[in-house]
């Protein structure tokens, strides 16, 4: 079992370029990286390297979406901001050599139309398949739903809404970003949604739910969940992505745990 921690949420407690190193002595395998302002993408890659930690996955720039804006992807009129996002963007993965590109979120603004919305994620996203195969031809791009408790204005709000645009554009260069939280906050039955659409999800994340903060926290039979995920065959990466309710260190007794029931290959 292969367990990345999300530098941009965990290890907050150190400067960014000290969570690389921070979370190996931790024992997680590598690290993902969801806000590529936050720092200069060659001084990430450089201290990703040092700490011997791949970048598993890293988000394109998502625009004013952190503010309540509407984001990029999916926005009547943002299309070339969201070009100029998705350049930089995957030139900064091919310069940490990541290996999933989550395309963002968006929302739809008021007064929009929700399927001129999916047209346009949808020309976007063939747009940035097309940027990848260029500058970042091994990296595998992902839309990820959010939920709809918090984000009911998302463009995509729910597994099923996500897992149909995967269908749609029905590249092998593009999956579904499957998180354990966002099912959860829906409602939805883990292991429901993982048999619907787990043969398009090439990456898994999880926090608990609800709070989103680490494992034991919350409501969700990590043990249960990720046994099921193991059981059908799935031996991808299982990105840890939550917000410490403390130190991120103190909260890490659910890391050795699950080491003991999933073994890492």
């Amino acid at each position: 079992m292969k367990i990345s921690a999300s530098v941009s949420m965990m290890f907050r407690e150190l400067p960014l370029l000290e969570r690389f190193a921070a979370a190996a002595r931790a024992g997680f395998d590598g690290v993902e990286i969801q806000v590529i302002d936050e720092g200069d993408p060659a001084e990430m890659a450089q201290a990703a390297r040092a700490a011997g930690m791949p970048v598993v996955l890293m988000n394109l720039p998502l625009g004013d979406l952190f503010a309540g804006g509407p984001g990029l992807s999916g926005v009547p009129g943002r299309e070339a901001e969201f070009a100029s996002a998705a350049e930089r963007g995957l030139r900064a993965a091919r310069e940490m050599d990541a290996r999933f590109v989550h395309v963002g979120p968006s929302r739809i603004p008021p007064g929009h139309d929700r399927e001129a919305c999916l047209e346009t994620y949808r020309r976007n996203a063939g747009q940035a398949l097309a940027l990848a195969g260029r500058l970042a031809p091994d990296a595998v791009l992902l839309v990820e739903p959010m939920n709809r408790v918090e984000m009911p204005d998302a463009l995509f709000a729910s597994i099923d809404e996500a897992a149909d645009m995967v269908r749609l554009i029905g590249s092998a260069g593009f999956g579904l970003l499957f998180d354990l939280y966002h099912v959860a906050m829906n409602g939805d039955d883990i292991a429901r949604a993982w048999a619907a659409h787990g043969h398009i999800a090439p990456h898994v994340q999880f926090s608990d739910a609800p709070g989103r903060n680490e494992p034991g926290t919350g409501s969700i039979d990590f043990a249960a969940a990720f046994a099921g995920l193991r059981a059908s065959g799935y031996g991808g990466w299982h990105g840890a992505e939550y917000r410490p309710a403390g130190p991120t260190t103190a909260g890490l007794g659910w890391l050795a745990e699950m080491r003991r029931l999933h073994p890492s290959a």
